[in-house]
């Protein structure tokens, strides 16, 4: 909840900004601008273990205007406006980048994969920690679906759970042979490529971008799995 309340926060934040932005009046803005910002301030306190000190709007924001719709002192309006879009950036990870990933990462049906790789999707650095979460899942997934293989690990475990020839497979995704076998090299091709790296090594160079794509091609395995047919018996 807090990774959407930052991102959702800050992405109202930068509209406000452009808002202001767009405004022609030099001084003397709607009241408005004032109460969407503190409405954001608000949000971010009473979801976020931060009670981002110093945000507040100052007391000279407020003007004297014979207009009671026209009382907000554009300047120090912008100014907090900007400080809070930078604190956001720096210290809780928020960009117009993370807000896009975090729109995708939506779309992520699987409710353990997204608790599971949300925080480190949303974290600097070390990304390769999504694939291994991302791969531990599906990997203790397939054991869930079959206890009897819950000795086996990695490429083994699937070697096990599934075969191409939809008769030989305790795991069916197709009565079609050739169906069946393109899901079982799917598996086989993400536990074996990244599952075994992840687990045994870092992988410094994966990216954010790369980590959430991955993350999305297990989802979609994952939904693939749910919907097969599971043998219980062992062949």
């Amino acid at each position: 909840m807090t990774r959407r309340t930052i991102e959702s926060n800050y992405a109202r934040l930068i509209g406000l900004r452009e808002a202001v932005a767009s405004e022609q009046k030099a001084y003397n803005l709607s009241t408005d601008f004032a109460d969407d910002y503190n409405t954001i301030l608000k949000n971010l306190r009473d979801k976020c273990d931060d009670n981002f000190s110093g945000f507040d709007l100052p007391q000279h924001v407020w003007n004297n205007h014979d207009d009671q719709m026209y009382q907000v002192n554009k300047p120090p309006l912008r100014s907090k406006i900007f400080q809070l879009i930078s604190y956001l950036e720096n210290v809780h990870s928020a960009s117009n980048r993370i807000v896009e990933i975090g729109s995708v990462y939506n779309l992520i049906k699987d409710e353990e994969l997204k608790s599971r790789c949300s925080d480190l999707l949303s974290a600097k650095d070390h990304f390769d920690r999504v694939i291994n979460q991302a791969t531990q899942v599906l990997e203790e997934r397939l054991r869930v679906k079959l206890p009897s293989l819950n000795k086996y690990t990695g490429v083994p475990l699937v070697g096990k759970a599934m075969n191409k020839e939809p008769e030989n497979s305790l795991i069916i995704f197709s009565s079609e042979k050739s169906e069946q076998g393109g899901y079982v090299a799917l598996f086989h091709g993400i536990v074996g490529a990244f599952r075994n790296t992840s687990h045994h090594r870092f992988m410094a160079d994966v990216s954010r971008e790369q980590a959430l794509q991955i993350c999305a091609f297990i989802d979609t395995l994952l939904t693939a799995l749910e919907k097969a047919e599971i043998v219980k018996e062992e062949i």
